[in-house]
C-alpha cells in the first residue's frame, strides 16, 4: 500500500511538533510541515489529506486557511485542531465566542455523541486536553455541520461536515493529557 501524503499546516504553535512526533511514528504516512503564512496553496495539490494545526491567535489572523478550505474542501480530507477546528467552523458559517474562563492545560471529560469514523475504536467518553481561549458558538452551528462530541460543560469538542470528509476538534490530540490522541490521528490518516 502506498504511503498517504499528508501536509501539516503550521499556525505558529508549539504543539505542532507534538503532532509531527506522532506522524513520524506512523509507517504508512509521508508528511511535510508548511508554515501557513509561507504557503503556496497550489503546492497542496499533491497531498492526500490536510491537517490544520493549533495556533496562538484566531483563524482571521491566518487568511490563507480560508483560501485552503475554499480550494480543497470538496476534494481532500481535512482535520482541524483547535484553531484549525475554529477555522473550519467559521468557513462553514459558525461564529466563535470567547471561552470564559480561558482553559489552558486542563484535561476534561469528553462525550462522543454519535458514531463517527474519527472516533472509531474509542470509548464514548474519555479525557481530552484543552488549551484555548475561543470556542465555536453552539447557537451558530449551521445545518451542514454536525456536533460529534461535547465536553462535560457542554462546549463543542468535535464537529464534522455532514457530506464531506472534514473534521474539527477543539481539543489537542497531540497533548500528553489527551487519552487516545494517537488513535484519533491514526483514524484520520486511514480516512485520507
Amino acid at each position: 500500500m502506498a504511503k498517504r501524503k499528508i501536509v501539516l499546516l503550521d499556525n505558529n504553535d508549539s504543539f505542532t511538533y507534538n503532532i509531527v512526533d506522532y506522524l513520524r511514528g506512523m509507517t504508512e504516512v509521508q508528511f511535510r510541515v508548511i508554515n501557513t503564512h509561507e504557503l503556496d496553496i497550489e503546492e497542496l495539490d499533491k497531498y492526500d489529506g490536510i491537517i490544520i494545526s493549533p495556533g496562538p491567535e484566531l483563524p482571521k489572523d491566518f487568511p490563507k486557511l480560508f483560501e485552503v478550505l475554499q480550494r480543497y474542501h470538496r476534494t481532500k480530507p481535512i482535520l482541524g485542531i483547535c484553531l484549525g477546528h475554529q477555522a473550519i467552523a467559521q468557513f462553514f458559517g459558525a461564529d466563535l465566542s470567547q471561552q470564559l474562563p480561558v482553559v489552558h492545560g486542563q484535561a476534561v471529560p469528553m462525550q462522543v455523541l454519535r458514531d463517527d469514523s474519527l472516533f472509531s475504536g474509542l470509548p464514548r467518553e474519555f479525557r481530552v486536553g484543552l488549551y484555548h481561549s475561543w470556542l465555536v458558538d453552539p447557537k451558530t452551528i449551521p445545518a451542514r455541520l454536525v456536533v460529534t462530541a461535547l465536553s462535560a460543560r457542554g462546549v463543542i469538542m468535535a464537529i464534522r461536515v455532514t457530506d464531506l470528509p472534514i473534521w474539527g476538534i477543539q481539543f489537542h490530540p497531540e497533548s500528553h493529557i489527551t487519552e487516545h490522541g494517537l488513535k484519533i490521528l491514526e483514524n484520520f490518516i486511514k480516512l485520507t
